[in-house]
Formats: structure tokens, C-alpha cells, sequence
């Protein structure tokens, strides 16, 4: 952590709060849009005695670090602890409570870039804003439970919320809650939504919110505002408190808000422009920052060097709310607590699956619970089957942590230790398949209709099988075994012609059977038969010959009948084509007598007869 930059004194800034209770960055909801005061109003503070030295050396020492890169990496988080005064709402306690946890999460969730909105700047930001990331900020708040200020009646495990218990309408300050980020909710009135210190210091001072604006549930009364519904007010005076001013810092084109990646823009943008390319300097301006005054639906995000920012002046500024955090937020006192967890799947044996736990960090002595399964008195959880696990460490402060683990089934470890053919389909084949397990097991070869209590399987025929062995508990394997019908027939082509005839099918084919047991029967393609194997007036094509012996043996062979007019087959018929008729009358058409045959012709003659 850097050193603290001790700008400034209790009793300056709280007399600051007394005399200039709306002298701070302020929104406005006039016409239905966010308006600030902020410039005029910071200038004002500006003339104040010794304000703007102290607050010139702050900016300039957080820009400093900023433009450095020295600030150091956030490794662990910077929680802020917060608390929540409702001043004259009427808002009873319970809603009270309610709606600060809602403002709380929204606030971590805005932080923490975890928005459900955020997705949308995923959406827009390659096309409109390529050269700027937004950031997940390592900032988040807790809404306080431990060692309250006395006075308030809160307890222990009760949230830091009070009701009409603070009184300082005028001056949003208040020694008894030092150490907190507060939250004074109350009517603001002209329309203003809320308001912040540009740069708080944690010495009492907060952020002030109109209860239209604050949190995003409307109870007890109170009705949150549709258009501002979201609690971006509160993100963005939080903002504020972390010293990042607007977009664009004191106006125009030639201003300037100390953070390098937000583009220059020379006033607010309001409404929702979902979606838009707006320029109004040279780059698009970044008008889904918090910052801006757009409609709460279009405000879903922090740049990169805004986050830097603001967790530089939490690091370097805010370093009593670090520390109150560690007294007062449940959170920090689970910071580094975590488990661990070594598992042993259910093995085939059945009910024998082992979760062990291990608790790093917080406080012992720790809980350990597993759902659904056994209770158990320490961190292993013994006989457990196959299935999804939610195991919760808890420790001696109540911070839990939960994870999940699955364990999964052992198969059987299966051999296939014999497998017989058939011969020539004989139904003399053979399976058989062993369990290597210490439990018996049950087989079956036919899907599970029937089983065994050995894995032999015998008269089986030429195919594929799927041997299943399951035991008493379920744990259940397959094994696949081949089973081949053999035999010594074979099949080879003892003739074969091609086709060499033009206009007639004349390919032949004879085969014939080698070590068949007569009579043998030949199918040519699966259609014609043959008790000698010769099929003739074959066309071009692939052509299968399958042959069956009187012993039931089989073979099949494949052969291709092609083209061949090298020599003309004698057999070939020879067809004569003539035309019955001529038209010579020069038209084009049928003006030629002309003979086609399918063999040579040597001699012809015709008559013609004037009819």
C-alpha cells in the first residue's frame, strides 16, 4: 500500500460541511434529466481558506501516481465499510435495510464490472470506443454488522442502518460514524438527487441521496424513481467521493477530467442513447460511464483509468475506512478463507466414495457440512455414491465457504478372455468375459433380457456382441467381441468377357467355388442364381457373387464388366436402320438417305418406286 496522503484535518473539512452543506458535486433531476452544480459549487470551495492548496496538492499527488503506473496491484480486496442514515422518509426499518442492501449490491456489482448490463458494453465497445477497456475494480462494500457506534442500539450481526436516529440535515456529517462511507438518505428537495465531496476522507462525511434515487426497491412508502431506478445515482456520487469528476471536467473541448482514456467531451449527455455514435469534440464520447447523466439504463460501466483512479485515492486516502472495514465488515474477516477438497470416486464395490475437506485461513475451529450425505464430526465424509456434492466449511467468525465436487463410478475392470468363430455358420462360436472385481457380477449377451452368473456365452453365430456385466450395486461395464464365420470356401473368376457389342449387352461372367462341398448355388448381385456360376447378357457395371455350399458355407467376390470394341463379338446381332423416308426439297430436313447398322455392311442396294 502507498502512504496515506494526509490532506487534510478533521476539523477543517467538517467545518467545510457546516458551511456549504450542498457545496458538492450535485444531480439534479430537472425535466426529467440529470443536472450538476458541481462546477459553480467547486468553484465556491475553491475561495475558501486553505481549501485550494490542500486540495490542488491531493489532485496532483494522485495524478502523479496515476500517470507513474507506481500504484501497487491490488492483490487483496479494498472493502469499505458502509452505513445507512434514512432522515425523514418514513421508510420503517425492515425497507430501510432492504433498500440498502440493494444499493450495497449494486454498488458491487458496478464496481466489480459483474452488472448484469455490462454485456452491452461488450456489444458497443469494439465498433464505438475500440481503443477503451473497461475495468473490474477491486473496490467493493460491505453494508457494516460488527462493533457499531454506541448510541444506535445496533447490535452485533445487525446491519448498520438507522432510521431518523442522525441528526445533520444541514451538515451530512457526523464524528460517531468516522471510519464508515455513509450513505444519508432524506429529502433533498428542487429536484436534486444526490450529492458527494469531490474526494471524501472518511472522517464522518458521505454521500447524500434522495430516497427516489436511492437503492432499486421501492417499499414502505417510498417509490423509486423509474428513470433513475437502478441506484446509479449512488454509483456515480461514489464516484465523486473517489475523486473522479465529470467527463467533461470544467467544460469545453479544452477541459479536462485527470483521467487519460475517458475522451474529451464539452458537456453531459443525458437521456439514453443506447447504442449511439456520439461526437462532440474529436473521439466518440464514453456516454455509458457512471459519470455521465444519462438515464440509470445507460449507465453500465468504469474505464480502465477511472478504476485506477479511484482505487489509488482508496489506497493512498481512505486508509481509515481500509481499516474500520476490519472490524466492522463480516467480509474482511473472511478474507483468505477458503477450502479445499480431495476426492476418491465410488469405486465398483458401491457406497464407498470419499470427500476430504481442507479449511485454509479464518478462524478454527471449523464446521464441515456435505449435501446431500452423511454428517460427519470432522472434514471427511465417508460412504458416499456417485453424484454432484455441495460441501460448506464454516469458521469461528461464521465466514463459510462452499464448493462443489462431483464423484463418479468406477467402471468394472472387464477381460475378454476367450472368443471362438463358427465355422461356415455351424453355430459353434464362443465368448467369454471375466470381472476382475472382488464383488459377483452378472452377465448378459442379449442387451439385458437374460443374464447369467458367468460370462460363457456358446452356439453363437457370425456378429457383433455387447457383453454386459453389472453387479448387486449397480456398477455396471460392456465389453464388445467379434465373432467370425469362417470359412475355407472362396470364390475366383474362371471366364470373363467385357461388352464389345454396340448395340447389345453381351458382357459374360463364369465363376466358380474352390473348396465348396457340392452342390454350391451362385447369386448374382443379390437377384439372378446360378446353379454353375455363369451369367451372361451382362451390361457394363459392378457386379457381387455370393456362393452357398451344402455344408453352409459362404463367400462372396466382386467383379466390374467394362467396354471393349477392339474386336467385335460374333455373336453380336447385327441391326440395319433405315429411314422410310426423304424429303429432298432443300429445307435441310430429311434430306439425306442415310443406313445405320450395329455391324459392318458390304454390300447394299436399294429401290426406289415413283408411287
Amino acid at each position: 500500500m502507498k502512504t496515506p496522503i494526509a490532506l487534510t484535518t478533521n476539523h477543517f473539512v467538517f467545518g467545510l460541511f457546516l458551511a456549504c452543506s450542498f457545496q458538492f458535486s450535485a444531480l439534479s433531476n430537472l425535466q426529467a434529466q440529470r443536472s450538476c452544480g458541481a462546477d459553480s459549487v467547486h468553484a465556491l470551495m475553491m475561495g475558501l481558506p486553505g481549501f485550494a492548496k490542500l486540495h490542488a496538492e491531493k489532485v496532483e499527488a494522485i495524478n502523479e501516481i496515476v500517470a507513474n503506473g507506481n500504484r501497487d496491484e491490488c492483490d487483496t480486496p479494498l472493502i469499505i465499510p458502509v452505513a445507512v442514515h434514512f432522515q425523514n422518509t418514513g421508510v420503517p426499518l425492515d425497507c430501510a435495510i432492504e433498500m440498502a442492501l440493494s444499493q450495497v449490491q449494486t454498488l458491487n456489482e458496478d464496481f466489480n464490472a459483474t452488472n448484469p448490463d455490462i454485456a452491452t458494453w461488450y456489444d458497443l465497445q469494439p465498433d464505438i470506443w475500440p481503443g477503451i477497456d473497461n475495468k473490474e475494480s477491486c473496490i467493493s462494500f460491505c453494508l457494516a454488522t460488527l462493533n457499531h457506534p454506541a448510541g444506535y442500539g445496533l447490535t452485533d450481526g445487525a446491519y448498520a442502518v438507522t432510521v431518523d436516529q442522525v441528526d445533520n440535515d444541514q451538515n451530512d456529517q457526523d464524528a460517531d460514524w468516522t471510519g464508515y462511507l455513509n450513505f444519508w438518505v432524506r429529502p433533498i428537495g428542487g429536484g436534486t438527487l444526490g450529492y458527494s465531496p469531490y474526494g471524501g476522507n472518511g472522517n464522518g462525511d458521505g454521500v447524500t441521496c434522495d430516497p427516489a434515487y436511492f437503492g432499486s426497491v421501492s417499499c414502505g412508502g417510498n417509490a423509486i424513481s423509474p428513470t433513475y431506478n437502478m441506484g446509479r445515482t449512488l454509483t456515480h456520487e461514489v464516484g465523486h467521493y473517489l475523486l473522479l469528476e465529470h467527463p467533461w471536467g470544467g467544460g469545453g473541448c479544452a477541459s479536462t477530467d485527470d483521467v487519460a482514456d475517458t475522451p474529451v467531451t464539452d458537456g453531459p449527455q443525458f437521456g439514453c442513447p443506447a447504442g449511439q455514435t456520439i461526437v462532440n469534440c474529436t473521439q466518440p464520447i464514453l456516454w455509458p460511464s457512471y459519470m455521465d447523466y444519462c438515464d440509470d439504463a445507460c449507465l453500465f460501466m468504469f474505464s480502465e483509468g477511472q478504476v485506477d483512479r479511484m482505487e489509488t485515492y482508496v489506497e493512498t486516502s481512505l486508509q481509515n475506512l481500509l481499516t474500520h472495514a476490519v472490524t466492522s465488515c463480516q467480509e474482511t474477516l473472511c478474507i483468505g478463507f477458503d477450502a479445499s477438497l480431495a476426492l476418491s470416486d465410488e469405486s465398483c464395490a458401491g457406497n464407498d466414495g470419499v470427500i476430504a475437506a481442507n479449511a485454509v485461513g479464518g478462524e478454527e475451529p471449523y464446521a464441515y457440512a456435505c449435501s446431500p450425505g452423511p454428517s460427519a464430526s470432522g472434514n471427511v465424509f465417508n460412504g458416499l455414491v456417485e453424484g454432484i456434492y455441495s460441501v460448506t466449511v464454516t469458521d469461528q467468525n461464521g465466514c463459510e465457504v462452499t464448493q462443489s465436487a462431483t464423484l463418479f463410478r468406477d467402471e468394472p475392470a472387464l477381460s475378454l478372455v476367450q472368443v471362438d468363430d463358427e465355422y461356415c455358420s455351424d453355430g459353434t462360436g464362443f465368448v467369454e468375459v471375466i470381472a476382475n472385481e472382488s464383488t459377483p457380477f452378472e452377465y448378459s449377451i442379449d442387451g439385458g433380457v437374460t443374464w447369467s452368473l458367468d460370462g460363457a456365452f456358446s452356439g453363437l453365430h457370425g456378429g457383433t456382441f455387447n457383453v454386459v456385466a453389472m453387479n448387486a450395486t449397480g456398477c455396471e461395464g460392456a465389453v464388445e467381441a467379434v465373432v467370425q464365420n469362417e470359412s475355407n470356401l472362396t470364390i475366383s473368376f474362371a471366364e470373363k468377357s467385357n461388352v464389345n457389342c454396340t448395340w447389345f449387352d453381351n458382357g459374360s461372367i463364369r465363376a466358380q467355388a474352390n473348396g465348396a462341398l457340392a452342390p454350391v448355388s451362385f447369386v448374382l448381385s443379390g437377384g439372378e442364381e446360378s446353379n454353375s456360376g455363369v451369367f451372361s447378357f451382362l451390361s457394363v457395371g459392378s457386379y457381387e457373387v455370393a456362393v452357398e455350399d451344402a455344408a453352409g458355407c459362404t463367400a462372396e467376390s466382386t467383379f466390374e464388366i467394362d467396354f471393349d470394341f477392339s474386336v467385335i463379338g460374333e455373336d453380336c446381332p447385327c441391326d440395319v436402320f433405315v429411314p422410310n423416308a426423304i424429303t429432298p426439297d432443300n429445307d435441310l430436313v430429311n434430306e439425306v438417305l442415310k443406313v445405320q447398322s450395329s455391324c459392318p455392311i458390304y454390300d447394299f442396294s436399294m429401290e426406289i418406286f415413283d408411287r
